[in-house]
C-alpha cells in the first residue's frame, strides 16, 4: 500500500494528506494531472517509463487552464522519482496532480482569483491489471468524446473526464469492459482510458490527433510498430471499419497493450484472444520488452531510480 504522499514539495503521510471542501478544483474540475508506471527492471532495478514525457504534458495540460506549477519540470522529475523510493515499490502507478486549491479569499468564483494557490501532489500505488484477465468485450458509447472547439482536447484535465466516467457508468454491472467514444463527427475517438488501433491486412490504423488524447503510450508503440517495419497511418476511422478489422488492440499506462475480443458483440477478426500470433501480440511482446530494460534500443525512454 502507499505510505507517502508528496505534496507541495513535503511528504507526508498518505492519511494526512489532505485538502479542504473549498478547493477550487473540487468544484470546478480545474486540474490536471498525469498516468505514469515504474516498472522493475531484468536486472531488479526501477525505472520509469516516459517520464520527461509525461511531466512536459503536465505543464502543457497546465498551461491550458492558466495553471501555474511553482515547481520547475526538473523538480516534478526529481520528486516522482523520490516518491516512488520512498515508497519502495518495485513496480508501481503514479499520480501527479496539480490543482487550483483552497481560495483564500472568502468566496470561490468560476475564474480563480490571484490568490488561489495552485497544490501539487504525487502518489504512488501497485497496478494490477488494469482490465479484466481474458476477454476485453468493447460497447461503443452514445457518448462522445469532448468537441475540439470546447476544449483543448490533448490536455489532461480532471474536469475532461466526467464524460468518459459517464460511458463507463453505462456499462456497469454488464459484460463489456471498456467503452469507445466516437467524436463530434461520429468517428472513432478513443477509448475511455486508452487509445485505440485496429490492423488491417497487416496495416495499422489509429485515429488521427484533433479529437483525442496524444497518448505518450500511443506514440510509443507507433514508434515499435514503425520498427518493426509495419505501416501505420493516422486518419479518420467510421465505427464501420472496426467490425471488419483483422485485430484491435487499445493501449495506455494503465492498460499497456490489451486485444479487443469484441465489439458490440460483434467477434473481432481471427484473433478473438491474445496469442503467440498477430501483430497485437508482437508489439505487446516488444512493448513488455521496452518497459522491463531487456530491449536497449529504447533504454532513452526509461528513468532508473538510484
Amino acid at each position: 500500500m502507499t505510505h507517502y504522499i508528496w505534496k507541495n514539495g513535503n511528504i507526508e503521510l498518505f492519511h494526512e494528506a489532505k485538502t479542504h471542501v473549498m478547493t477550487h478544483a473540487l468544484h470546478y474540475g480545474s486540474g490536471v494531472f498525469e498516468g505514469i508506471r515504474a516498472y522493475e527492471l531484468s536486472n531488479g532495478t526501477t525505472a520509469i517509463l516516459g517520464l520527461k514525457e509525461h511531466v512536459s504534458r503536465l505543464f502543457d495540460s497546465a498551461n491550458t487552464i492558466a495553471l501555474n506549477i511553482p515547481f520547475s519540470r526538473e523538480e516534478i522529475e526529481h520528486a516522482i522519482l523520490h516518491t516512488v523510493e520512498i515508497n519502495s515499490f518495485k513496480s508501481c502507478y503514479i499520480r501527479p496532480l496539480a490543482y487550483y486549491g483552497h481560495p483564500l479569499t472568502s468566496g470561490i468564483r468560476m475564474i480563480p482569483a490571484e490568490d488561489t494557490p495552485t497544490d501539487v501532489i504525487i502518489a504512488c500505488y501497485p497496478l494490477g491489471s488494469y482490465l479484466p484477465e481474458g476477454d476485453v468485450h468493447v460497447k461503443i458509447s452514445d457518448m462522445i468524446r469532448l468537441h475540439p472547439q470546447s476544449t483543448n482536447v490533448s490536455a489532461k484535465i480532471c474536469g475532461h473526464y466526467v464524460t468518459c466516467l459517464q460511458a463507463m457508468l453505462q456499462l456497469k454491472g454488464t459484460k463489456y469492459s471498456e467503452a469507445i467514444l466516437l467524436d463530434y463527427e461520429g468517428n472513432v475517438a478513443e477509448g475511455s482510458s486508452d487509445n485505440i488501433f485496429i490492423v488491417k491486412d497487416n496495416i495499422i490504423v489509429t485515429p488521427e490527433c484533433g479529437s483525442i488524447l496524444r497518448g505518450i503510450t500511443r506514440n510509443i508503440v507507433i514508434t515499435l510498430l514503425k520498427d518493426l517495419g509495419l505501416q501505420v497511418i493516422e486518419k479518420k476511422i467510421k465505427p464501420s471499419e472496426l467490425f471488419d478489422a483483422d485485430e484491435i488492440f487499445l493501449t495506455g499506462t494503465a492498460v499497456e497493450i490489451r486485444g479487443v475480443t469484441t465489439i458490440d458483440d460483434k467477434i473481432i477478426g481471427n484473433m478473438n484472444r491474445e496469442t503467440t500470433e498477430g501483430i497485437t501480440q508482437l508489439v505487446k511482446n516488444a512493448y513488455m520488452r521496452v518497459c522491463n530494460g531487456t530491449d536497449l534500443n529504447y533504454r532513452n525512454l526509461l528513468t532508473i531510480i538510484n
